[in-house]
């Protein structure tokens, strides 16, 4: 494109040296210079190549999922570690009204029954870059669909918990009880808002009583308990994907 450019403009006794003409090309996409224009394309090309492969036994949960660049990167953070990413640059034109209503994660969902009654510590790496409204891992023991037993994400542990802006390489680890009667159990980590994470070295393990808690300690739920139940049979209710 530079060249045709540096053509046209040659013809009409226009000299433009061949960086002045990328410059100019780049301007058209509403960007500074080139090597802005070159690091979207390149970014462009590597998220095209992981739509089309997918992270086995991880699923990406989004409100709008085709908004995001998510899935493998072999060479996180140009540091040579393989790891999974979820990146959010702000989509235009976007269905997200606000920009803390954006929220994606990778998760994994297992059975909870090999850890019924134990103590168990999910940790992970974590990377993240210009992140806005924060990011780290998560887990979460279901009863059933809607039917939440424990859940932790951190979110009460201002030094260990959420990452924003830019960080190296940091661990993140959450403590949980798995109640006896869970049936499901899920882990992952996620990004709020704009931004980059990275996410390696995932663990599971089963400790100790001795190791504290991360979270709040289970308590069996009362019997008058919020089950997820049958709706919109008659599909009347419908939500706007276009802003």
């Amino acid at each position: 494109m530079a060249k045709v450019l540096e053509g046209i403009l040659r013809e009409r006794n226009v000299a433009v040296s061949h960086g002045e003409a990328l410059n100019i090309v780049a301007r058209q996409f509403g960007l500074n210079d080139w090597n802005t224009l070159s690091a979207r394309i390149r970014h462009a090309e590597r998220s095209d190549a992981r739509r089309m492969q997918a992270l086995q036994c991880w699923d990406f949960i989004g409100e709008h999922p085709t908004e995001f660049d998510f899935g493998l990167d072999e060479d996180a953070r140009n540091s040579g570690r393989r790891a999974a990413l979820i990146r959010y640059s702000g989509a235009k034109p976007t269905r997200y009204r606000e920009i803390k209503r954006v929220f994606g994660t990778l998760a994994q969902t297992v059975a909870a029954f090999p850890y019924h009654g134990q103590r168990i510590q999910i940790e992970a790496d974590l990377a993240t870059e210009k992140v806005s409204n924060g990011a780290t891992i998560w887990v979460r023991v279901d009863k059933s669909p809607g039917n939440v037993l424990a859940f932790d994400n951190l979110k009460d542990h201002p030094d260990s918990g959420w990452l924003f802006g830019d960080n190296d390489w940091t661990r993140r680890r959450l403590v949980i009880d798995v109640p006896p009667d869970g049936g499901m159990l899920q882990f992952g980590f996620f990004l709020k808002g704009t931004g980059t994470v990275w996410c390696a070295d995932f663990a599971l393990t089963s400790v100790g009583a001795d190791t504290p808690l991360t979270g709040k300690p289970y308590q069996k739920p009362p019997r008058n308990q919020s089950w997820l139940l049958p709706d919109n049979l008659d599909f009347s209710k419908v939500a706007n994907l276009i802003p």
